[in-house]
């Protein structure tokens, strides 16, 4: 079925056709469960954003309950699976779903394939006309990591290798996809479950809540052991025990087989047939949660086997969006949703304790049932689209700026190291109107000089990454009418190469700070005219993540090589925190100095280095509240725990840490430096190890200006945002041709199509 198409954008649009999305689970759509549900909603959000979706079909529709819901929105289609799958019973084998996609996508062109379920992942992955555009989901990981097999993690990295984006259920789920797979890392987004909009409506709260009368339970999902079910048959006799009168209402009709227990799913259809219990049977989401919201209590109770899941089950968010208080095990990932002093916490698995709590927690309803609904609005489906849409726009070329018209522009990227490169190789990979290759060195010196000819006679602009000999030997070789753009991190500039340098063949030398600039200017005598400045780049989306509790005790500093990093400094800042609060710890992440050989054999260095370790070996104090953290590339993960981030250098070009630091919420404290002002805020400067102590005391002691500094934090590093840097590069690369459109976003069709939710009053 496909609904009449919502408008598209406006004329003068950036974008004048609505992206294609095309959507496919690995799940049955004729049973309804969580997994289910899932993909409905994903349907449903997607199509609120500036996307029309094409939602795959996993088995032929013999129950239609779940896509009802689907049927008056604009903009979707539903395609059927494969016509003779191998499988017929259980639907198309990931195998199939993949080739079924490739053949739907070959009229469609989807700009985005999202798709949910490990296998049909990989499949995807060995698919090249599908693989760069998939947003892959891939659910109920093995936790800890330990507990993953060898074919899990390599299936695994080969998804996550291989995606456009990766999508985690929670913040917990993203940090250990992120520190399991370090691929992740950059390109995994929080995507949650959703909740129908209405839900929110004021007119549709539940008033069930009273002190008098029969308690109301209700239960509504799979009937299966690890989710209790069959103990939750019992409560209306346990709770008659304690002098509560209650009514049990259980909606569902999926009993799922143990295999550990062959008779369990037998005792668990007996159950639901007793007297003590109002079975409803199976229904669609819109009818569960018309009863769901005349109960009370919402029955999310589950074996302490699953307390370490790192996901949020929808049914708590639907309970909680209903009015329903939800009774639930005491998580790490609940408590951060609804506080740790949520009255109906479980402590124990068993069903005297589950009895216990509603009897102590039934006084507290009224005010648990407004918290509970304020504190999962975010979920709602118009969020939801909000949030997707934020995404899509991300990875998408910056449609403000066009290079023009007619054939691509042909751009060459080279160098002997593209580390610092990342972002600026997703912006033009990103766009339909440039053609990107790559001259990879094979050391700072090394390279086939023939492939560099063959790529120098096709580039129209050749981007040098590094001023090393690639930049020497692409100035000799410029040809006429090429444009030849030169990045100069800094240790270029000690380099014996440099005066080789045809600088007249050079259009623009970039830098990233003022700083670095006049020092270029000052060592090469360059014409200051064609030297620029293009900050560093950080995606504040991907960094701005919540903060973990008690995250403003924790300091921390990344790399401390060489020496000129100043670890003494930080090292000496958290003692004299220490001694008011023992709570401060120092956190030192990255390589230490012994593995980088080029600055260990050097003497200064080494007796700097020995010296300051040999300070740990005679303090206890150094030893409990000092940790070496490896390096990483989950920084958004690592920096959630951090309050302040350390700069303590005598020298820096520019210094990105602290400047991630400040993207996540985290303060940076600054040793006064030549180029510090440039870069950072004066508020957050120091003069010395005396004035970094105050400072942090007083952010500390002060939670509301700690909360203000951090969002002012935030606000001040949007101008180093990849979206904002990237106009920058644009106009640079492509000075000539790139024509900026002067567009809102209020100037098109709105990206939610949502009436606003009222708040509850």
């Amino acid at each position: 079925m496909l609904a009449e198409p919502a408008e598209d954008r406006a004329a003068g649009s950036p974008r004048w056709n609505r992206r294609r999305v095309l959507v496919y689970g690995d799940i049955d759509l004729n049973i309804i469960d969580g997994s289910a549900i899932w993909l409905v909603s994903i349907a449903e959000a997607v199509s609120l954003t500036d996307s029309e979706v094409h939602l795959l079909l996993k088995t032929p529709v013999k129950n239609a309950r779940l896509l009802e819901r689907l049927a008056w929105l604009a903009g979707i289609r539903v395609h059927q699976p494969a016509a003779s799958p191998a499988s017929v019973g259980e639907g198309m084998t990931p195998a199939e779903a993949a080739s079924r996609l490739v053949e739907i996508d070959r009229d469609l062109h989807a700009a985005v394939v999202i798709a949910r379920g490990m296998q049909v992942c990989a499949e995807i992955t060995k698919l090249p006309s599908l693989a760069h555009r998939l947003w892959s989901y891939v659910t109920d990981l093995a936790f800890p990591a330990d507990a993953m097999s060898p074919h899990q993690r390599r299936v695994l990295h080969q998804i996550v290798g291989a995606s456009r984006r990766v999508f985690a259920q929670t913040e917990d789920a993203r940090a250990y996809l992120e520190a399991t797979i370090p691929a992740a890392a950059g390109k995994c987004l929080v995507l949650n479950p959703m909740i129908p909009n209405y839900l929110f409506h004021d007119d549709y709260r539940s008033d069930a809540t009273r002190t008098e009368g029969p308690l109301r339970l209700v239960y509504s999902g799979k009937f299966a052991k690890n989710w209790r079910t069959l103990e939750m048959c019992e409560l209306t006799t346990r709770l008659a025990e304690l002098g509560i009168e209650a009514e049990l209402t259980l909606i569902g009709d999926k009993f799922q087989e143990d295999k550990d227990d062959s008779t369990w799913h037998l005792r668990m259809q007996s159950a639901v047939e007793l007297p003590s219990v109002n079975w409803l049977g199976g229904m669609n989401r819109d009818e569960a949660l018309a009863h769901v919201r005349q109960a009370e209590i919402g029955l999310s109770w589950r074996s302490s086997a699953l307390d370490d899941s790192l996901e949020i089950s929808t049914k708590v968010l639907e309970y909680a969006a209903a009015g329903v208080a939800p009774l639930l095990n005491r998580t790490h990932a609940h408590e951060e949703l609804f506080g740790s002093d949520y009255p109906f916490f479980l402590e124990q698995d068993a069903v005297a304790e589950v009895a216990r709590v509603l009897r102590s927690g039934r006084g507290r309803l009224p005010e648990t049932r407004l918290h509970t609904r304020e504190a999962v609005r975010s979920y709602s489906i118009s969020e939801s689209a909000r949030r997707l849409e934020g995404y899509f726009l991300r990875a998408e070329g910056d449609l403000s700026i066009r290079i023009g018209s007619g054939q691509p522009m042909r751009v060459l990227l080279a160098g002997h190291d593209f580390k610092f490169a990342g972002e600026l190789v997703e912006l033009l990979e990103s766009r339909s109107d440039v053609d990107l290759r790559f001259d990879h060195w094979r050391t700072l010196h090394n390279h086939d000089e023939t492939s560099s000819e063959r790529l120098n006679l096709w580039a129209d602009v050749v981007m040098c990454e590094w001023a090393g000999p690639n930049a020497v030997w692409y100035a000799a070789h410029r040809r006429p009418g090429q444009r030849l753009v030169v990045r100069l991190h800094r240790f270029e500039l000690e380099g014996s190469w440099l005066s080789s340098l045809r600088f007249d063949a050079v259009d623009a030398l970039v830098t990233v700070s003022p700083k670095l600039r006049q020092d270029a200017i000052s060592r090469t005598g360059w014409d200051p005219d064609k030297i620029m400045i293009i900050p560093n780049t950080v995606d504040t989306l991907d960094l701005n993540r919540p903060k973990l509790a008690e995250a403003e005790y924790r300091l921390g500093i990344v790399g401390i090589v060489p020496f000129l990093k100043r670890p003494d400094r930080a090292v000496d800042v958290l003692k004299r925190l220490v001694e008011v609060d023992p709570r401060f710890t120092l956190h030192i992440r990255g390589r230490l100095p012994w593995e980088y050989p080029y600055v260990w054999n050097k003497a200064t260095e080494r007796e700097a280095y020995l010296a300051f370790f040999e300070e740990f070996g005679h303090s206890c104090l150094l030893a409990d509240h000092v940790a070496f953290e490896p390096f990483g590339a989950d920084m958004g993960s690592w920096l959630r725990k951090m309050g302040f981030v350390l700069s303590s250098s005598t020298s820096e070009s520019f210094h990105l840490a602290p400047i991630e630091g400040m993207a996540s919420g985290s303060i940076p404290i600054v040793w006064e430096r030549e180029g510090a002002h440039d870069i950072f805020p004066d508020r957050f400067i120091v003069a010395d190890d005396d004035a970094a102590v105050r400072l942090i005391l007083k952010y500390v002691n002060l939670p509301a200006r700690r909360a203000a500094a951090a969002e002012f934090a935030k606000t001040h590093v949007s101008r180093f945002d990849v979206a904002e840097v990237g106009q920058q590069w644009l106009r640079c690369l492509f000075p000539e041709r790139a024509e900026h459109l002067q567009l809102e976003l209020a100037d098109s069709v709105p990206l939610v199509r949502y009436p606003a939710i009222t708040r509850a009053q």
